[in-house]
């Protein structure tokens, strides 16, 4: 057998250790000890710090997951809704331009304008001409006084002369009209029907930027088709403020922020809850530029979540801009409701997680305290638990196992007192026997001095039953002994009986050193003595064989004596099976009885093993013993 070395490096690192082995050990160590006080802990703690750490994960993922489902939802909400917004807004837009298109096309075919336009370009005389404007005039107003949002409606001259009708009480101070406005005009006109222009252009009648937009369409000279003019209505942006107005508006859409501006950026109109600043300031026109028509931006110091819809009518984009603050304000509270409704969770999981360890726990310490009574010796200690659960039946596991516990204590207790009432019948049955083996010896010296020879081989065999007797009955003993004190009983009996019996022994070699209890066979043959032979006269003859079978060792006393009866037979064989350690000997002979034999041996061996009784009337009795081949 090999025996493998290791260097003492090994174990210590000085030698071929891996780096960091120290380090791993000194982790094995901490996690050795913190799961040692892990187990240390009651059970009670156990449950109740595994149910809170799982009820606690399972709490927060369902908080966090909704949590961030809703904040999306409400982004989504915001950004969707503010779709729709600025779609509809557009959408007004589109129908408002296009009634002023409407506005616009009446006005530059209207028949009267068309007539005056012409005597203008007759008229040579400059009074004639601004007397063409008061004739304008009520025909200029018919067209703007239905129109609320009409500002003021302007006709322009190719050679630079303005007629203008305004519904403003004090008219605004006129600002310079130059050939490149009409230059302008006719450029932008000549692609397109109508032209939109915002305040800052510097055309028109206007003071204060950003309160007008004008909307400019060439007049047509019918039915030539030649450019005579322009015509240009002033619209007031404050009618957007007002088309924009809903009273059923919800709380976010009472924080919304419009902006209607140019792709360029140049904000045409600006309508918010929150003070914006001037209109003439400028959007991020990068915006627009971006396939996505949703986002959130930085604007003028402050974030928005914003969505915009651009209209082809108008070239304009419609932009609907909500304060971020005002979704983190939906947001804090879902985060509220979430943490109060976590909160009451975990306290909820607690009570229940603490109450079920705890109805769990206690009828372990229950069981516990019942059990410290039992170590105490107080084996009546009973668990009184309803229910089929796990605790039920380690419950009634327990009550059985006090119960097997309590039967093999009596059993043991009564194996003992059969031990020692066995010991007293044998010690009665020996009567002194150091006593007795001294005067046998004594009489077998006399009687060879004398010349008796008779009666020193009596003596010799009685005194060596009595020093058989005297040892131990408790310790098993060889086959060959056994029978070596069954030979000194027959020669005593046959000095009384003569030649009317004889013992025959079977045994083979390998058997005699089989062990066996002392004073199991010799009670037998002398039962057979008594009983079964004592009334022959001759013949008489007993039969002692030994053999194994399945893997016990079977002995077998037989005699050819006058037998029993079936009955008598059934009722000893019933109280050999029916016995218990503490029954009195039945069918005692010399001191130790059948009933006694067969006790011992189940005592010593098990229950498996003893005595079996077979006999017929006139046929003799066979009694067989069996012991375990322990040899």
């Amino acid at each position: 057998m090999k025996i493998r070395r290791f260097s003492a490096g090994y174990f210590t690192g000085k030698s071929g250790a891996r780096p960091g082995s120290s380090g791993n050990r000194r982790q094995t160590v901490e996690r050795v000890a913190t799961m040692r006080r892990w187990n240390d802990r009651m059970l009670k703690t156990k449950m109740f710090i595994a149910f809170s750490i799982v009820s606690l994960f399972i709490v927060g993922v369902t908080c966090v997951t909704f949590y961030c489902k809703n904040t999306g939802d409400v982004t989504n909400q915001t950004f969707a809704l503010s779709k729709i917004i600025s779609k509809q807004l557009s959408e007004m837009i589109n129908l408002y331009t296009q009634n002023i298109q409407e506005l616009s096309l009446a006005i530059s075919i209207d028949p009267s304008i068309q007539n005056h336009l012409f005597e203008f370009y007759k008229a040579s005389n400059p009074i004639h001409k601004e007397t063409i404007g008061y004739k304008l005039n009520p025909v200029l107003f018919n067209f703007s006084y239905p129109k609320s949002y009409v500002e003021s409606i302007s006709i322009y001259t190719l050679d630079e002369h303005l007629y203008q009708y305004t519904k403003l009480v004090k008219p605004r101070p006129m600002m310079p009209f130059s050939s490149r406005h009409l230059s302008e005009f006719g450029r932008v006109l000549s692609n397109k029907p109508f032209m939109l222009i915002p305040a800052d252009e510097g055309v028109g009648s206007r003071d204060k930027p950003g309160k007008v937009v004008s909307f400019i369409r060439k007049i047509n000279k019918i039915p030539t088709q030649t450019t005579i003019g322009f015509v240009a209505i002033d619209i007031n942006v404050n009618a957007f403020r007002i088309m924009l107005a809903n009273p059923n508006a919800n709380e976010l859409e009472h924080t919304m922020h419009v902006v209607i501006a140019d792709d360029t950026g140049r904000i045409i109109f600006e309508n918010g809850t929150a003070p914006a600043g001037d209109s003439t300031g400028r959007f991020d026109a990068a915006v627009f530029q971006k396939p996505i028509t949703h986002g959130e931006l930085q604007w003028r110091d402050k974030r928005y979540l914003y969505a915009f819809e651009r209209s082809h009518y108008t070239g304009w984009n419609t932009v609907i801009l909500i304060p971020k603050d005002v979704v983190l304000l939906k947001q804090k509270r879902i985060q509220d409701i979430v943490f109060i409704v976590g909160a009451v969770s975990m306290m909820l999981v607690a009570a229940v997680s603490y109450m079920l360890s705890h109805q769990i726990t206690l009828p372990l310490h229950k069981l516990m305290r019942k059990m410290s009574r039992v170590e105490l010796g107080d084996f009546n200690q009973r668990m009184e638990y309803e229910g089929n659960n796990e605790i039920g039946r380690l419950s009634k596991m327990y009550n059985h196992m006090l119960d097997s516990i309590s039967r093999l204590i009596h059993q043991v207790y009564e194996s003992r007192l059969a031990e020692n009432h066995a010991q007293l019948s044998a010690l009665h049955a020996q009567i002194n026997p150091h006593f007795l083996y001294n005067t046998l010896n004594i009489m077998k010296s006399i009687s060879r001095l004398r010349g008796i020879e008779e009666v020193a081989e009596i003596s010799e065999s009685l005194a060596g039953l009595f020093q058989y007797s005297m040892k131990n009955l408790a310790h098993p003993v060889p086959l060959r002994k056994e029978l070596e004190h069954i030979h000194n009983y027959f020669k005593i009996q046959q000095h009384r009986f003569g030649d009317r019996m004889e013992l025959w022994c079977d045994v083979p070699e390998p058997l005699l050193d089989a062990a066996i209890l002392k004073l199991t066979i010799q009670p037998l043959v002398e039962n057979a003595v008594n009983h079964g032979l004592r009334k022959m006269k001759n013949g008489g003859r007993i039969h002692i064989q030994a053999f194994r079978r399945d893997h016990a060792l079977v002995l077998e006393v037989t005699d050819n004596g006058e037998g029993m009866s079936e009955a008598e037979r059934t009722q000893l064989q019933a109280s050999l099976d029916n016995s218990t350690p503490l029954d009195h000997d039945h069918g005692v002979t010399n001191g130790i009885g059948v009933l006694n034999i067969h006790q011992r041996i189940q005592l010593s061996y098990g229950k498996e093993y003893g005595l079996k009784v077979a006999s017929a009337p006139g046929r003799g009795t066979t009694v067989t013993l069996l012991f375990p081949n322990e040899s």
